[in-house]
């Protein structure tokens, strides 16, 4: 069985203050625009992997921080 590559992230860079880095408008676009050519896990806006029977819009194109773990 083949390990899971995500616990093997590192963890998540934050400010001084504790907070997330946030993208600007330019990068958020072009993250966006990635997760849709790119993500396996994406399809019609959603994120498969969250799907839980409800549909669930993909969090990463609507954030201006890095949540995602695929997009790490």
């Amino acid at each position: 069985m083949r390990d899971n590559p995500y616990k093997d992230l590192p963890p998540l860079e934050r400010k001084p203050d504790g907070s997330l880095y946030r993208m600007t408008p330019a990068q958020k676009k072009q993250a966006a625009s990635l997760i849709r050519r790119e993500c396996c896990c994406f399809e019609d806006g959603n994120c498969i992997v969250l799907d839980d029977g409800d549909t669930c819009t993909c969090p990463q194109t609507v954030s201006f921080s890095v949540c995602c773990k695929w997009f790490r």
